[in-house]
């Protein structure tokens, strides 16, 4: 499947209730994805595995984790696609089921390019008889409305941060092929202001939970390396011709979550973010 079919749209009974969704086989879907928004409860696994970045969204910042070095590339995927690093982001790791944006809100919406009307075409059903969702699609929409909530308390971290004047530019780059190539677009939390703030500020920021989300951002600078190793790795990969049937791993994607571990925590971090 190409990054051109996904085709999202919000996940309704109405329109969804006799349909059957398919699990993916690999990390396709994501291949043109150059970052991902980030919940504050990821936090703990994703630091040393992907760097985090902030990136102007309306009149503030969101924060990312960084998957490419180019708009419109995922380094992550490698040409079989499969996930190349140690963490999955949240925003990848239920699809076909994504948090999206719509109309100012963060929804639930399903890929319907896997999505079919076909009973015996080897999908799940998504709603049960009753008019439920079943067993695995609710364990996707709580764990989805977990870091949504999550995701929110990023955002007002990132908005204190930008009110206190913490977020700066990033001049970030990676090295590849012995060349320097620089990353644009980007911001990071700026040491010197933190430790320039007084404690009024810093108290600000204690009590809207963004003092962890900046020194997060700050340590992460740290996997632009393993970054640079993916991105040399893609490159390499592109050099090299794979049989078109070569595309798909061979165990389905779904197999190879662990749900238990996507628990990121007690349910009170989400308030005391």
């Amino acid at each position: 499947m190409s990054t051109a079919e996904i085709r999202l749209h919000p996940l309704s009974r109405e329109r969804h209730g006799k349909l059957y969704w398919l699990r993916a086989g690999s990390y396709e879907f994501a291949r043109s994805m150059a970052a991902v928004p980030v919940a504050a409860l990821e936090l703990p696994r994703l630091l040393g595995h992907l760097p985090l970045v902030f990136t102007p969204r309306e009149e503030s910042y969101r924060l990312m984790a960084l998957l490419g070095a180019e708009p419109g590339t995922n380094a992550f995927v490698d040409a079989r696609g499969r996930w190349r690093g140690a963490h999955v982001p949240s925003a990848l790791s239920t699809y076909p089921f994504c948090l999206v944006e719509h109309q100012g809100r963060t929804i639930l919406a399903i890929d319907e390019a896997q999505v079919t009307d076909e009973p015996y075409a080897g999908g799940e059903a998504l709603y049960t008889d009753e008019g439920k969702p079943t067993e695995t699609v609710q364990r996707s929409i709580d764990f989805l409305g977990r870091v949504a909530r999550s995701r929110m308390s990023a955002d007002r971290a990132a908005q204190a941060l930008a009110a206190e004047g913490v977020i700066e530019r990033w001049p970030a780059q990676v090295r590849i092929d012995g060349k320097p190539r620089r990353l644009g677009g980007l911001y990071r939390a700026s040491e010197r202001a933190l430790n320039g703030l007084d404690p009024e500020a810093l108290g600000r920021l204690r009590d809207a939970g963004a003092l962890g989300i900046a020194y997060a951002q700050l340590l992460s600078g740290r996997a632009l390396k393993t970054l640079e190793q993916a991105v040399a790795a893609r490159e390499q990969e592109q050099r090299r011709e794979l049989p078109a049937e070569a595309v798909f791993s061979d165990a389905p994607l779904e197999d190879r979550i662990d749900w238990d571990a996507l628990d990121f925590g007690d349910e009170g971090a989400d308030e005391r973010e």
